[in-house]
This record gives C-alpha cells, structure tokens and sequence, in this order.
C-alpha cells in the first residue's frame, strides 16, 4: 500500500454530517479535490504507473477497433461542424476537447470491450476526458498518467458513495461523469476550489439508466460519450469561474441521495483516499461483451474443453449469479436480438455460443442474431437466483446425455490485466494499421512518461 500523497493532509477525516447545523471538517468533494491536485507522477508507486499505462493501450485499441462502428458515426456526425485541437482516435479531424472526449468515449465504449472498475467503465469516459484536454493544453504524458489514475479513482469513489444507485441507474453515466471531471480537472491544472465547483458541476450533470441494453439501441452507448463530455463540461465550466455545493455529495439534496437513496455510504467514498490507488483494482475485457457475462462465458469454455460433451445433447444449462449480475438490464436478454448489442448483452446467448464453439472473441460474430442452433441452445438455459452463499460466485451447470458437469468461479477473477495481457490484446485488435505503425503507439504508451508533448502520441492516434 503507498504512502499518503504528500501535502494531502484529509486522506481520512470524517465525513461532516450535512444535517448537522455546526460543520467541521472537510466534504466529500473537498477531500477528492484535495486529492487530486496532490496526485503526482513522482509519487505514484511503479505498479499503479504500469496499471495506468496499460489502461490507456487498452483504450486505445479498442477506440481503434471500433473506428467505423455506428455509435461512434453517428456522434461524429453530431459535432462535424466544430473544429478545436483535439484529435479523435483513428481518424482525421480535430475538435474542440470537450467534443473529442465524446467521440472519443463511444469509439473506447464501441466494441463493448472495455474495461470495469465498480460498475463503470472508467477507461471510456475518464481517459478520454484527460487525453483531450491534456493535447489541447499541450500536457505532458505524466501529468495525463496522473489524470488517469485520479480519474478512475473518483469514479470508483462516486459510485461507492452511492452503490444503491443499481440497477435504476447506470454506473458509467452517473459515477462516469464525475471520474471525467476529475480527470479534466487534473489536466488543466485546477486548484482545489475550482475541483470542488468542477466534481459538484458534474454531478449535476450525471445521467443515464440502462433499459436501452435491453432493446440494444444506442442511447446507452451515447451515454458513456455523455459522462465524458459532462465531465469535461464541469471542469472548463469551474475554470469559467462557475461554483457548485461543496455539499453536492452528501447533502440532504445530494447526489448520494438523489441516486443512491441515501448517503449513509458517504464515508466509503473517502476510505483509504490517496493511500490505495482504486485503478490498481480494474479488470479487463477478454472478449467483446457485457463484462457480466464474461465469467459464465469462461465457463462454459473451460467445461467444453474439460468435458468434450456434444453441445446437441445437451438438455439443459443452468446459471448462477449475484444479484447486482442477474438483475444488470440486459443480462436476462431473450430473442429476437434485434440488435447486436441485445445478444452480446445476454448471458443466454452468448454461453449458448460459447458451448456450440461460436467464434466469441470476435466483434463480428455478433452480427449472427439468428443464429438457428445458438437461439435453440439459448432456450435450454436457466437463470437462477443466487444461493444465500453467492458472494461474487457464479455457478454453471451443464446437463448432457444423462451427465451433469459443473464449473464455477469468482466473477471476473480471470480479467486481471497484466501488461502481457493487454499488450496481446493491443496487437490483436489494431493488427488492420499499417506496418510498424501499431508498434510504435505501443512503445509511445509504454514510455509515456518520457513524452514531453501530448501532441506525439496524438500524432500516432490519427490516420498516417
């Protein structure tokens, strides 16, 4: 565990209570802002630097993979006519930052192949909110290191303050917001009061719910772009000179009320501040879906592989899964998939494919919402509500010509991303760039500490 950030003296006090009539101590938004103006490069321990790195390869390949995806198309189209110095990923022009951190977020959030940090995906929404700010401003790479690592720290945080907020609302655009005004904030160099209008502005600004998972539209996935570009918003809007509570979190009319019921959470949203590093804590997507779907999808591939049973034979598969899974708005999905996104949000679907040998780590393969056997095998699986003992523990079970086979796991305790990892995954989706050109990004991103310009690496993100 590192040492307390230096010159961060709040890194534990108590939340005041916001009914009380004599406050003492430090808000909510207060003690991140403290927070993030002290994050700094040189204090950042090894691993969390590594962790930081590899989350934006990540994002990155999978911003380029989904370069002439619909979502992304469609929200390029929105912001055509303006112009500014940020670049979007994988094409050619360039807008104003807070335009680029929304383009930027559905190409990152396109695949559906992104990372997740407590019900977020943080490298969607915070990276691009600090990667056009900090070329707008001509930042260096340690100063975007930090953005990020600060970035998915208050998002994190947002929704641990709030975790009531599921499944009504949508953790990415709710907690998305503020990581993306945490990390914009970081970026243009705020002082602390100015973080406090810019975290209380975003959290007037978060939004989003998921019922579009459930019909596959896009309006969830132009919500992640929204978080970030609400993000950015709140922070060049502070910049301006604009104010927020410092109460915007655990106020009576707080955002921990408004989306979490109540802000009896309040102090886990400030517990261990700036002595653990919650981006240390991400996990990764192997395959492009739904990352709670990802655990059963192992799964099932691992009992194929085990077993060998003839998926044909197969009478019957069961699930099961923790509540805040079973309930997440689209993993119960049942045909048609009109869309998609509606199959490869569904755990039926997509462990139907798994257990009949579908190509599953291939974006395309989605594409096959008919699948006839896939849709047949879909119908044979049961999702059950947890067991008292559930925990985070998914349980798959699969009953073939008389046989019962079983398998089961810490959800997404195979997504730890090593830098091996993401590395391979990096090379496998940006494999269509020219030659040499997919290996020199990786060797930017591997020595961003050592770029002095952000304008470099933003070189290599547009089409040579």
């Amino acid at each position: 565990m590192p040492a307390a950030l230096s010159g961060y003296a709040d890194v534990s006090s108590p939340v005041p209570d916001p009914r009380s009539a004599a406050m003492t101590g430090p808000s909510v938004a207060q003690q991140w802002a403290a927070f993030i103006h002290a994050t700094d490069f040189q204090a950042l321990p090894a691993d969390t630097v590594a962790r930081a790195k590899s989350r934006l390869l990540d994002a990155v390949a999978t911003a380029l993979a989904a370069r002439d995806l619909p979502v992304p198309t469609v929200a390029r189209r929105f912001v055509q006519a303006n112009h500014g110095p940020a670049s979007v990923i994988g094409h050619a022009e360039r807008l104003p930052a807070v335009d680029a951190a929304f383009v930027n977020a559905t190409l990152v959030n396109g695949c559906t192949h992104d990372d997740f940090l407590a019900k977020s995906h943080p490298g969607a929404i915070a990276i691009p909110a600090a990667l056009a700010v900090g070329e707008a401003r001509e930042a260096d790479g340690r100063t975007l290191l930090a953005a990020i690592v600060a970035g998915y720290d208050i998002m994190a945080r947002a929704y641990l303050g709030a975790p009531g907020m599921l499944p009504a609302f949508r953790g990415s655009g709710v907690a998305g917001a503020i990581g993306a005004a945490a990390a914009a904030g970081k970026m243009m160099g705020l002082d602390r009061p100015q973080l406090v209008n810019a975290l209380g502005c975003a959290a007037m600004f978060a939004s989003g719910f998921g019922e579009g998972f459930r019909a596959g539209t896009m309006d969830v996935k132009l919500n992640v772009g929204w978080a970030s570009r609400s993000g950015v918003s709140a922070a060049e809007l502070a910049a301006a000179g604009a104010t927020a509570s410092p109460l915007a979190f655990e106020g009576e009319s707080g955002y921990f009320r408004a989306f979490g019921g109540t802000a009896e959470h309040a102090a886990d949203a400030t517990r261990d501040l700036g002595r653990r590093f919650l981006i240390d804590d991400v996990v990764y997507k192997e395959r492009p879906v739904c990352i709670f779907v990802q655990t059963p999808v192992h799964l099932a591939l691992t009992l194929k592989a085990r077993h060998g049973f003839d998926p044909a034979r197969i009478d019957r598969v069961t699930i099961r899964a923790p509540w805040l899974t079973l309930t997440n708005p689209g993993y119960t999905n049942v045909a048609p998939h009109q869309t998609p996104l509606k199959a490869r949000i569904s755990a039926r679907f997509t462990v139907a494919a798994a257990l009949l040998g579908r190509p599953v780590d291939e974006y395309s393969y989605y594409e096959q919402t008919t699948d006839a056997q896939v849709l047949a095998l879909s119908d044979k699986i049961v999702l059950l509500d947890p067991a008292s003992d559930q925990d985070g523990r998914v349980d798959l079970e699969v009953f073939c010509a008389g046989s019962a086979y079983q398998a089961s796991g810490l959800e997404m305790d195979s997504l730890t991303p090593t830098t091996d990892k993401i590395v391979a995954k990096f090379r496998r989706l940006t494999a269509h760039l020219p030659a040499g050109r997919a290996e020199q990004l990786l060797q930017t991103i591997l020595a961003l500490d050592d770029v002095k310009h952000l304008s470099e690496l933003a070189a290599l993100l547009r089409p040579a």
